[in-house]
């Protein structure tokens, strides 16, 4: 099933595609787009902050400002 979602949202194919990072891809977006943790947490299920923050890399844009 993911494979098929995966395909349908143009994701590159080449790459390994899985539950988990889909998670965390989805955890960096939603830092690099500014939204909360508490708001990313809501969405990904995670429990506490630091889960979320081993998932996210700050972006070389971030560490510059």
């Amino acid at each position: 099933m993911l494979k098929a979602m995966a395909k349908d949202a143009s994701f590159l194919m080449h790459k390994r595609i899985t539950n988990h990072s889909v998670r965390k891809l989805l955890v960096q977006k939603l830092r690099n787009a500014n939204i909360p943790p508490t708001e990313t947490m809501a969405i990904t299920g995670h429990k506490n902050v630091q889960s979320i923050t081993n998932y996210s890399n700050i972006s070389v844009e971030q560490q510059q400002k």
